[in-house]
């Protein structure tokens, strides 16, 4: 007879639901990231040859295109909550740290963009508004002392 696995701690729904929501919105930001790079102007992104003889340069200059690896790193961030909500729903005790380090640090500058103290030239202050209430949703959840306790619990096999 095959023994079960069963952890004993099982994910509280509102953990379940914050991994499910970080999963898809990042899933979400490395499609648009990936679009991002395919519709890039240059053929080759690496590299971009300057070829304005009217500005006194010489034909063999060359500059690297800002944009491509911009949108490298962003989409190399996009991996974060990812990472961040598979970590989650199998309960990780730093998945929860980091996670609440992430939220925060997107939480105060939204509220700051906000309140007016900051401007935000990529989102609208309703934008800012939903971005804010998410990240307070989510940091409400993870500070829960009942949640906290959760992590704590190490998952046992019977």
């Amino acid at each position: 007879m095959a023994k079960s696995i069963k952890p004993l701690v099982k994910s509280p729904l509102a953990i379940t639901g914050l991994s499910i929501v970080m999963i898809c919105s990042s899933l979400a930001l490395i499609y648009l990231r990936l679009q991002n790079l395919r519709s890039l102007p240059s053929l080759n992104p690496f590299i971009e040859a300057i070829n304005f003889q009217d500005l006194g340069l010489p034909m063999d200059d060359l500059t690297i295109n800002v944009a491509f690896f911009s949108d490298i790193v962003i989409l190399s961030i996009s991996f974060v909550p990812l990472i961040l909500g598979i970590g989650l729903w199998n309960l990780y005790s730093w998945a929860r740290a980091i996670s609440v380090c992430l939220l925060t640090s997107v939480l105060i500058p939204s509220i700051m963009a906000v309140i007016g103290i900051v401007s935000d030239r990529g989102a609208t202050i309703g934008t800012n508004l939903i971005i804010s209430f998410v990240c307070a949703i989510g940091l409400a959840i993870l500070l829960n002392p009942k949640i906290i306790s959760t992590f704590k619990r190490k998952r046992t096999i019977d």
